[in-house]
């Protein structure tokens, strides 16, 4: 049951802007309904320049106290019930075990060809797990070769694990030589910045360097060190071994052969959709690949500009923008 009331603006009159600024993050993981510690708020703000201390004093001043609520050292909106705070905590506990079967999982796809890291990504990057949820995957693709690796990986899914995929869903792929990301936005931003490495934690920073626009959006964000990630694991030699024979012309044809295929498959199966909604969705590009089934970048963005509107303030520092 989702114990919230209705969403009840302030008078944003005489709010500060650090309250603005933690108002800012706290609509956008209500529409998750996850309340937030102070260090979370911090890391997460538009704006630096302040404490742990002060984003706390924020929180239980006026007016800002009028529509956020604390408990158990967490924060959210007031119109949610304690108890999510609870159910976070639950969801915690769910997401330790999960992670072991995520760092399994990852340990078996680095032994395909042409992986050079894996990357947890969703709701388990974040710390909590839910019962219906799956664990999301991120993986980093040699160059010129993410297509053979998206068709190795899925067809181990298929067979392996009867197209199951609820602990080993792959929806975005992307090649080491090209880790910069278009689209620039909360969502995509908080994403980046919650990755969590499970193989090679070196081509992780390397991927949050080519995006140096998540620095706008999180100032206080800093980026892993190396003793806070996984070190770069060697690749096996069965890897090595299994990569040499397409390491050639035919590897090159066979590389876009199998990019067609998929983009063919996904306009049989989505025919319903137009081309814009499948190019969004479902990207075909020598360097990434993603497959989302429902819209959940456009749903998300829509409901927090939803939210914002509602309080009269804006993304981010940003000009506010609808999603079509």
């Amino acid at each position: 049951m989702d114990e919230s009331r209705r969403l009840i603006p302030l008078d944003s009159g005489d709010i500060s802007a650090l309250q603005r600024d933690i108002l800012r993050v706290l609509l956008y993981f209500d529409i998750f309904n996850h309340p937030l510690t102070a260090q979370e708020i911090y890391t997460f703000l538009p704006s630096g320049s302040t404490s742990l201390g002060e984003i706390a004093k924020a929180c239980l001043s006026e007016p800002l106290n009028s529509v956020v609520s604390n408990s158990s050292d967490h924060f959210y909106l007031a119109r949610r019930r304690p108890s999510c705070v609870t159910r976070r905590r639950e969801k915690e506990e769910l997401a330790k075990r999960r992670l072991k079967i995520a760092k399994t999982a990852a340990r078996v796809a680095h032994y395909f060809p042409f992986v050079r890291a894996v990357f947890l990504s969703g709701e388990l990057s974040k710390g909590v797990a839910s019962k219906e949820g799956d664990i999301d995957y991120v993986i980093v693709t040699a160059e010129g070769r993410l297509w053979t690796c998206r068709t190795f990986l899925i067809l181990f899914k298929l067979i392996v694990l009867l197209n199951s995929k609820k602990y080993f869903c792959l929806n975005h792929f992307v090649s080491e030589d090209h880790l910069t990301v278009d689209d620039r936005n909360m969502y995509s931003g908080l994403e980046l910045v919650t990755l969590k490495p499970l193989t090679n934690g070196d081509l992780l920073r390397r991927y949050l360097d080519a995006n140096p626009w998540i620095c706008e959006y999180f100032p206080n964000w800093k980026p892993p060190t190396s003793e806070s990630g996984c070190s770069f694991v060697p690749r096996p030699g069965i890897q090595r071994f299994l990569e040499l024979s397409s390491e050639n012309d035919f590897g090159d044809r066979l590389e876009g052969r199998l990019m067609k295929f998929w983009q063919d498959l996904w306009d049989r199966r989505y025919p319903h959709l137009s081309v814009e909604e499948r190019g969004q969705l479902f990207r075909c590009l020598p360097f990434l690949s993603t497959a989302y089934g429902g819209d959940f970048l456009t749903k998300i963005l829509n409901a927090y500009h939803a939210r914002l509107r509602l309080f009269g303030i804006s993304e981010m520092n940003t000009e506010l923008r609808e999603v079509a």
